[in-house]
Protein backbone atom coordinates (compact mmCIF):
# COMPACT_ATOMS: atom_id res chain seq x y z
CA UNK A 1 0.00 0.00 0.00
CA UNK A 2 1.63 3.31 -1.12
CA UNK A 3 1.48 5.75 1.70
CA UNK A 4 -0.17 9.88 0.99
CA UNK A 5 2.08 12.35 0.81
CA UNK A 6 2.44 13.66 4.63
CA UNK A 7 0.48 17.39 5.60
CA UNK A 8 2.41 19.92 7.52
CA UNK A 9 0.38 19.19 10.56
CA UNK A 10 1.25 15.40 10.26
CA UNK A 11 4.91 16.40 10.00
CA UNK A 12 5.20 18.30 13.31
CA UNK A 13 3.62 15.16 14.66
CA UNK A 14 6.12 13.33 13.13
CA UNK A 15 8.89 15.79 14.83
CA UNK A 16 7.04 15.75 18.03
CA UNK A 17 7.14 11.57 18.07
CA UNK A 18 10.28 11.32 16.78
CA UNK A 19 12.26 13.90 19.69
CA UNK A 20 10.44 11.87 22.53
CA UNK A 21 11.90 8.88 20.87
CA UNK A 22 14.75 10.35 21.18
CA UNK A 23 14.42 11.39 25.22
CA UNK A 24 13.50 8.23 26.31
CA UNK A 25 16.67 6.68 24.02
CA UNK A 26 18.91 8.97 25.88
CA UNK A 27 18.04 7.54 29.63
CA UNK A 28 19.64 4.28 28.80
CA UNK A 29 23.05 5.23 29.60
CA UNK A 30 21.47 6.62 32.93
CA UNK A 31 19.81 3.67 33.78
CA UNK A 32 22.72 1.24 33.13
CA UNK A 33 24.70 3.53 35.61
CA UNK A 34 22.66 2.86 38.32
CA UNK A 35 22.55 -1.46 37.02
CA UNK A 36 24.22 -3.31 39.43
CA UNK A 37 28.27 -3.90 39.27
CA UNK A 38 29.40 -6.97 37.36
CA UNK A 39 26.06 -6.18 34.32
CA UNK A 40 27.74 -7.11 30.95
CA UNK A 41 26.57 -4.66 28.06
CA UNK A 42 25.69 -7.46 25.75
CA UNK A 43 23.46 -8.97 28.76
CA UNK A 44 21.74 -5.82 29.08
CA UNK A 45 21.44 -5.18 25.45
CA UNK A 46 19.94 -8.62 25.40
CA UNK A 47 17.48 -7.88 27.72
CA UNK A 48 16.49 -4.59 26.17
CA UNK A 49 15.01 -5.96 23.65
CA UNK A 50 13.44 -9.63 25.17
CA UNK A 51 11.33 -7.30 28.25
CA UNK A 52 10.80 -4.55 25.16
CA UNK A 53 9.80 -6.53 22.66
CA UNK A 54 7.28 -8.87 25.37
CA UNK A 55 5.72 -5.46 26.59
CA UNK A 56 4.87 -4.78 23.17
CA UNK A 57 3.37 -7.92 22.30
CA UNK A 58 1.49 -7.67 25.24
CA UNK A 59 0.02 -4.06 24.63
CA UNK A 60 -0.27 -5.13 20.70
CA UNK A 61 -2.32 -8.37 21.78
CA UNK A 62 -4.66 -6.29 24.57
CA UNK A 63 -4.99 -2.87 23.24
CA UNK A 64 -5.36 -3.07 19.57
CA UNK A 65 -4.71 -6.32 17.98
CA UNK A 66 -2.31 -7.35 15.54
CA UNK A 67 -3.63 -7.12 11.90
CA UNK A 68 -4.12 -10.59 10.01
CA UNK A 69 -5.58 -9.18 6.26
CA UNK A 70 -2.56 -8.15 5.01
CA UNK A 71 1.19 -10.44 5.16
CA UNK A 72 3.72 -9.16 6.68
CA UNK A 73 6.64 -7.82 4.07
CA UNK A 74 9.04 -11.26 5.18
CA UNK A 75 12.09 -9.47 3.63
CA UNK A 76 11.84 -5.83 5.36
CA UNK A 77 10.62 -7.82 9.04
CA UNK A 78 14.20 -10.22 8.70
CA UNK A 79 16.16 -7.36 7.84
CA UNK A 80 14.84 -4.80 10.04
CA UNK A 81 15.24 -7.42 13.02
CA UNK A 82 18.53 -7.52 11.40
CA UNK A 83 19.90 -4.36 11.79
CA UNK A 84 18.19 -4.35 15.47
CA UNK A 85 20.43 -6.89 16.22
CA UNK A 86 23.59 -5.32 14.66
CA UNK A 87 23.42 -2.33 16.39
CA UNK A 88 22.81 -4.03 19.60
CA UNK A 89 26.06 -6.11 19.45
CA UNK A 90 28.42 -3.85 17.79
CA UNK A 91 27.44 -0.81 19.55
CA UNK A 92 27.54 -2.14 23.10
CA UNK A 93 30.77 -3.82 22.22
CA UNK A 94 32.50 -0.67 20.43
CA UNK A 95 31.51 1.28 24.20
CA UNK A 96 34.19 -1.30 25.85
CA UNK A 97 36.78 -0.23 23.19
CA UNK A 98 36.37 3.25 22.70
CA UNK A 99 34.41 4.63 25.64
CA UNK A 100 30.82 5.57 25.83
CA UNK A 101 30.99 8.86 24.63
CA UNK A 102 33.10 8.26 21.29
CA UNK A 103 31.34 4.99 20.68
CA UNK A 104 27.85 6.88 21.16
CA UNK A 105 28.52 9.85 18.92
CA UNK A 106 30.07 7.69 16.05
CA UNK A 107 27.66 5.23 15.94
CA UNK A 108 24.64 7.60 16.24
CA UNK A 109 26.22 10.31 14.45
CA UNK A 110 27.04 7.64 11.63
CA UNK A 111 22.94 6.92 11.37
CA UNK A 112 21.97 9.99 9.67
CA UNK A 113 24.51 9.28 6.91
CA UNK A 114 23.75 5.51 6.69
CA UNK A 115 20.06 6.29 6.60
CA UNK A 116 20.63 9.15 3.88
CA UNK A 117 22.77 6.86 1.70
CA UNK A 118 20.41 3.42 2.24
CA UNK A 119 17.11 5.92 1.42
CA UNK A 120 19.06 6.86 -1.59
CA UNK A 121 19.96 3.38 -2.74
CA UNK A 122 16.52 1.78 -1.85
CA UNK A 123 14.17 4.70 -3.25
CA UNK A 124 16.55 7.11 -5.04
CA UNK A 125 15.46 9.89 -2.81
CA UNK A 126 18.33 12.90 -2.37
CA UNK A 127 18.48 14.21 1.27
CA UNK A 128 16.97 17.78 1.88
CA UNK A 129 19.29 20.89 2.26
CA UNK A 130 18.30 20.83 5.54
CA UNK A 131 18.96 17.77 6.37
CA UNK A 132 22.58 18.25 4.99
CA UNK A 133 22.65 21.14 7.33
CA UNK A 134 21.77 19.85 10.77
CA UNK A 135 23.43 16.37 10.15
CA UNK A 136 26.61 18.84 9.87
CA UNK A 137 24.95 20.69 12.83
CA UNK A 138 24.59 18.06 15.11
CA UNK A 139 27.76 15.96 14.60
CA UNK A 140 29.93 18.99 15.09
CA UNK A 141 27.86 19.21 18.52
CA UNK A 142 28.37 15.84 19.11
CA UNK A 143 31.95 15.50 18.56
CA UNK A 144 32.46 18.58 20.97
CA UNK A 145 30.45 16.69 23.44
CA UNK A 146 33.10 13.50 23.26
CA UNK A 147 36.17 15.10 22.62
CA UNK A 148 38.44 13.96 25.65
CA UNK A 149 42.24 14.79 25.24
CA UNK A 150 42.86 11.51 27.16
CA UNK A 151 41.12 9.36 24.98
CA UNK A 152 42.80 6.53 23.12
CA UNK A 153 41.66 5.35 19.53
CA UNK A 154 40.79 2.25 19.03
CA UNK A 155 40.15 1.14 15.16
CA UNK A 156 38.81 -1.75 16.27
CA UNK A 157 36.23 0.02 18.34
CA UNK A 158 35.55 3.00 15.63
CA UNK A 159 34.62 0.24 12.77
CA UNK A 160 32.28 -1.47 15.24
CA UNK A 161 30.75 2.25 16.02
CA UNK A 162 30.42 2.35 12.56
CA UNK A 163 29.25 -0.92 11.67
CA UNK A 164 26.28 -0.10 14.77
CA UNK A 165 25.43 3.29 12.94
CA UNK A 166 24.47 1.58 9.90
CA UNK A 167 22.61 -1.18 11.61
CA UNK A 168 20.43 1.50 13.27
CA UNK A 169 19.91 2.60 9.98
CA UNK A 170 19.36 -0.90 8.07
CA UNK A 171 16.38 -1.23 10.94
CA UNK A 172 15.26 2.18 10.41
CA UNK A 173 14.95 1.89 6.67
CA UNK A 174 13.15 -1.29 6.66
CA UNK A 175 10.43 -0.09 9.23
CA UNK A 176 9.11 2.22 6.11
CA UNK A 177 8.00 -0.56 4.73
CA UNK A 178 6.23 -2.21 7.54
CA UNK A 179 4.51 0.81 8.81
CA UNK A 180 2.96 1.38 5.45
CA UNK A 181 0.48 -1.48 6.50
CA UNK A 182 0.84 -1.96 10.66
CA UNK A 183 0.98 0.74 13.19
CA UNK A 184 4.57 1.36 14.97
CA UNK A 185 3.50 -0.69 18.03
CA UNK A 186 2.55 -3.85 16.26
CA UNK A 187 5.73 -3.53 14.02
CA UNK A 188 7.92 -3.16 17.12
CA UNK A 189 6.32 -5.84 19.43
CA UNK A 190 7.22 -8.08 16.60
CA UNK A 191 10.70 -6.76 15.04
CA UNK A 192 12.36 -6.64 18.79
CA UNK A 193 10.90 -10.20 19.95
CA UNK A 194 12.74 -11.19 17.18
CA UNK A 195 15.85 -10.04 17.89
CA UNK A 196 15.34 -10.70 21.40
CA UNK A 197 15.20 -14.73 20.43
CA UNK A 198 17.72 -14.37 18.00
CA UNK A 199 20.35 -12.50 20.82
CA UNK A 200 19.07 -14.88 23.71
CA UNK A 201 22.07 -17.35 23.51
CA UNK A 202 23.82 -14.38 24.51
CA UNK A 203 22.85 -14.63 28.07
CA UNK A 204 24.12 -18.50 28.54
CA UNK A 205 28.27 -17.04 27.87
CA UNK A 206 27.86 -14.80 30.75
CA UNK A 207 27.08 -14.41 34.27
CA UNK A 208 23.67 -12.85 34.71
CA UNK A 209 22.98 -13.33 38.78
CA UNK A 210 22.76 -9.30 39.03
CA UNK A 211 19.46 -9.86 36.90
CA UNK A 212 18.26 -11.21 40.41
CA UNK A 213 18.88 -8.43 42.76
CA UNK A 214 16.62 -5.92 43.43
CA UNK A 215 18.31 -3.41 41.33
CA UNK A 216 18.78 -5.72 38.53
CA UNK A 217 15.29 -5.62 37.70
CA UNK A 218 14.11 -2.71 38.34
CA UNK A 219 16.77 -1.33 35.81
CA UNK A 220 16.19 -3.73 33.58
CA UNK A 221 12.39 -2.98 33.75
CA UNK A 222 13.07 0.94 33.11
CA UNK A 223 15.96 0.14 30.17
CA UNK A 224 13.05 -2.53 28.67
CA UNK A 225 10.13 -0.41 29.24
CA UNK A 226 11.35 3.35 28.66
CA UNK A 227 14.70 3.05 26.94
CA UNK A 228 12.87 0.27 24.47
CA UNK A 229 9.65 -0.25 24.03
CA UNK A 230 8.33 3.63 24.47
CA UNK A 231 11.57 4.92 23.13
CA UNK A 232 11.35 3.18 19.75
CA UNK A 233 7.47 2.86 19.21
CA UNK A 234 7.59 6.96 19.74
CA UNK A 235 10.34 6.47 16.68
CA UNK A 236 8.53 4.55 14.73
CA UNK A 237 5.63 6.70 15.15
CA UNK A 238 7.39 9.55 13.92
CA UNK A 239 9.33 7.52 11.06
CA UNK A 240 5.79 7.13 9.85
CA UNK A 241 5.16 10.42 8.43
CA UNK A 242 8.90 11.66 8.25
CA UNK A 243 11.67 10.89 5.68
CA UNK A 244 14.37 8.18 7.36
CA UNK A 245 17.13 11.14 6.70
CA UNK A 246 14.95 13.30 8.71
CA UNK A 247 13.80 11.07 11.33
CA UNK A 248 17.45 10.22 12.10
CA UNK A 249 18.89 13.69 12.05
CA UNK A 250 16.37 14.27 14.93
CA UNK A 251 17.19 10.73 16.35
CA UNK A 252 20.79 12.57 17.17
CA UNK A 253 19.44 14.09 20.19
CA UNK A 254 19.65 10.85 21.99
CA UNK A 255 23.04 11.61 22.94
CA UNK A 256 22.50 15.48 23.58
CA UNK A 257 19.44 13.99 26.27
CA UNK A 258 21.95 11.63 27.33
CA UNK A 259 24.44 14.40 28.29
CA UNK A 260 21.76 16.76 29.97
CA UNK A 261 20.78 13.89 32.26
CA UNK A 262 24.15 13.11 32.70
CA UNK A 263 25.23 16.41 34.34
CA UNK A 264 21.00 16.89 35.93
CA UNK A 265 21.50 13.50 37.83
CA UNK A 266 24.79 11.95 38.24
CA UNK A 267 26.21 14.72 38.51
CA UNK A 268 28.74 14.84 35.78
CA UNK A 269 30.78 18.20 34.90
CA UNK A 270 29.54 20.31 32.50
CA UNK A 271 32.29 22.71 30.66
CA UNK A 272 31.83 25.05 28.03
CA UNK A 273 32.76 22.43 25.53
CA UNK A 274 30.03 20.97 26.24
CA UNK A 275 27.31 23.82 26.82
CA UNK A 276 28.79 24.86 22.97
CA UNK A 277 28.14 21.47 22.18
CA UNK A 278 24.61 21.65 23.44
CA UNK A 279 23.46 24.46 22.06
CA UNK A 280 24.91 23.47 18.54
CA UNK A 281 23.02 20.10 18.15
CA UNK A 282 20.07 21.95 20.08
CA UNK A 283 20.61 24.52 16.68
CA UNK A 284 20.49 21.18 14.07
CA UNK A 285 17.35 19.76 15.61
CA UNK A 286 15.74 23.49 15.43
CA UNK A 287 16.48 23.51 11.63
CA UNK A 288 15.07 20.05 10.97
CA UNK A 289 11.88 20.51 13.13
CA UNK A 290 11.49 23.83 10.86
CA UNK A 291 11.59 22.01 7.60
CA UNK A 292 11.82 17.88 7.90
CA UNK A 293 11.30 17.57 4.31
Amino acid sequence: MQRSLPVPRQLSTGVLYTLLGAVCFGTTGTIQAFAPEGSQPLAVGTMRLVVGGLVMLLWVRFRTGFTHHVPWPKKATITGALGIVIFQVLFFQSLVRTGVAVGTVIAIGFGPMAGGIIEYLLRGTVPSRSWFTATALAIVGLVLLSIDDTATVDITGIIMALGAGAGYALYAANTQTILADRSPQEMVAVLFTFGGIVMCPILFIYDVSWMFSMRGVISIVLIGVIGTAMAYSFFATGLATLPLSSGLTLGLAEPLVATLFGILLLGEPCSFQTAMGICIIFSGMFVIARNPV
